[in-house]
């Protein structure tokens, strides 16, 4: 295993709040010795996000950060505001709603981590009904002169509200459903505009990582891109707020300190989600300009990470499934 997929790979949460623990007892004993307890966000939510379908609504989120000038990557600092693009639920996303979401910077290689598949499952709804808050999930892919690229997939993977991804044995201290799961995976071919958007929930967090979700974007029998979004802490922390999330606290990761993560707001792979309906609800938007080289050959990001492999239990009835380049 490279040393990026060691990195990757979920640390317990109780192991996370026990190192914790221990460091701020060595430090109220007035040790010499230093402990530097994990990271976590400074700004309390303000209010609660929209739970997920399953419970009843409470308050909406803050709003996302307003967007940033189409010269400059998303700023991680930027206060939220409301959203004020992004279609109704039910309607298509356009170019339009994209204008203002950042510069066709072509976005770096990140590993994908121990925990890619093989297999695409075809579908833009991932949930497979497990409880989050809801995100519509927007990817422009372009080139670098902001051209769609046409007939790109993308691929999306993440955990779910407790920090557990699907199809393996993760140990991240979620819920650990395995073999036979295939939740929040999913793949969709772009569309003339070069969109491909997804239904899916605000990913929880694990030991040692800032909340992100990985992708990969496939252009013909290529994967030209390997990679990485991650999210604006502070309104990851008004979402954590919600009964989905509340019981885990919050990521001891900030994106700022994750090593994976790098310069993300320089990079301009920080979303900055926005308060919106969704089809399940009141929830958030987060769109995106992924620019690539369409002729690029993907390495897996640095530390490789290795091919995926198939959902162990096989793919889920009635899900579109095809093998991977």
């Amino acid at each position: 295993m490279k040393f990026d997929d060691l990195l990757e790979t979920p640390m317990p949460r109780r192991a996370v709040l026990l190192s914790t623990g221990l460091a701020a007892v060595i430090a109220a004993c007035g040790s010499s010795t230093t402990s530097a307890p994990a990271t976590s966000p400074a700004t309390s939510p303000a209010t609660s996000p929209a739970t997920s379908p399953a419970t009843s609504p409470a308050t909406s989120p803050a709003t996302s950060p307003a967007t940033s000038p189409a010269t400059s990557p998303a700023n991680d600092a930027a206060a939220p505001t409301t959203a004020t693009s992004g279609s109704a639920p039910g309607s298509a996303l356009t170019a339009a709603d994209f204008t203002g979401t950042g510069t066709c910077v072509l976005a770096p290689e990140k590993t994908s981590g121990p925990f890619p598949l093989d297999e695409q499952f075809d579908r833009s709804d991932i949930t497979e009904g497990v409880a989050g808050h809801p995100l519509r999930l927007g990817l422009r892919v372009v080139d670098a002169s902001c051209q769609p690229v046409p007939n790109a997939k993308v691929e999306i993977w993440h955990t779910d509200s407790t920090g557990d991804y699907s199809a393996y044995i993760d140990n991240g201290g979620g819920k650990d459903d395995g073999p036979g799961t295939t939740f929040c995976r999913g793949t969709q071919t772009v569309n003339a505009d070069g969109i491909a958007e997804f239904l899916t929930i605000y990913p929880g967090w694990y030991g040692g990582r800032a909340v992100h979700i990985h992708l990969r974007v496939h252009v013909g029998n290529n994967i030209a891109l390997t990679s990485q979004l991650f999210f604006n802490d502070d309104y990851t922390a008004t979402v954590y707020a919600g009964p989905a999330y509340a019981d885990n606290g919050l990521p001891d990761m900030l994106t700022a300190d994750d090593g994976i993560a790098g310069d993300a707001a320089g990079e301009g792979t920080i979303l900055q989600p926005a308060a919106a309906e969704t089809a399940r609800g009141t929830g958030s938007i987060a769109l995106h300009n992924l620019a690539i080289d369409p002729a690029a050959i993907s390495s897996g990001g640095p530390g490789g990470g290795g091919p995926g492999g198939p959902p162990p239990g096989g793919p889920r009835p009635g899900d579109t499934t095809t093998t991977a380049a």
